[in-house]
């Protein structure tokens, strides 16, 4: 990055703001946090696709240095269902995100928790999001949602499926991650 000075933290900043997640989302729930949770392995593993992953990584550096980009969040362990959270919890700022533009074929656990490489949960300022998509319409990106100031977090696939508040996940996440010292 040429600049570190426009580097973006991870949470969410402002309500209205634009969230989109950039990245391929595959059925690759093998040896995650998700299956651990549910005491299995699985056999889906993440796979790096160096080639892809340059590309989403350049297009987001380029969002960076015209500063176009709020908030910016690798998806690792849990997938982007802990990606939101920590978005949320970090800024004290809710969302309300669908599903329903990731990976139309997969379930629900699948675009929630999949780890694939590659993948980022960005936010954008509203007035920023046109010159944003054409920095990013030649890798795979979904609009999924705006944030929001009520502290309400609402995830929708064809329906809602969950809905809960920042307060209430902010509880969780710090003890779910003091038990793991």
């Amino acid at each position: 990055m040429p600049d570190l000075h426009k580097a973006v933290s991870p949470e969410f900043k402002n309500s209205g703001d634009v969230i989109y997640l950039l990245g391929e989302t595959q059925n690759e729930l093998g040896g995650g946090e998700y299956f651990k949770m549910l005491g299995t392995v699985g056999n889906n593993v993440p796979k790096v696709d160096l080639k892809k992953n340059m590309k989403t990584y350049l297009a987001l550096e380029k969002a960076i240095q015209k500063e176009l980009i709020v908030s910016s969040l690798s998806i690792t362990s849990g997938g982007l269902g802990i990606a939101l959270a920590k978005a949320c919890v970090g800024g004290m700022l809710g969302c309300k995100v669908s599903l329903n533009p990731i990976g139309k074929t997969y379930g629900v656990d699948v675009k929630l928790f999949s780890e694939s490489q590659g993948r980022i949960l960005v936010s954008v300022s509203p007035k920023n999001t046109k010159e944003f998509e054409k920095i990013v319409k030649n890798i795979p990106c979904a609009k999924i949602g705006k944030v929001s100031k009520d502290e309400k977090v609402i995830i929708i696939d064809k329906t809602r499926i969950v809905e809960t508040n920042v307060k209430k996940l902010h509880t969780i996440y710090h003890r779910f991650s003091n038990s793991q010292k």
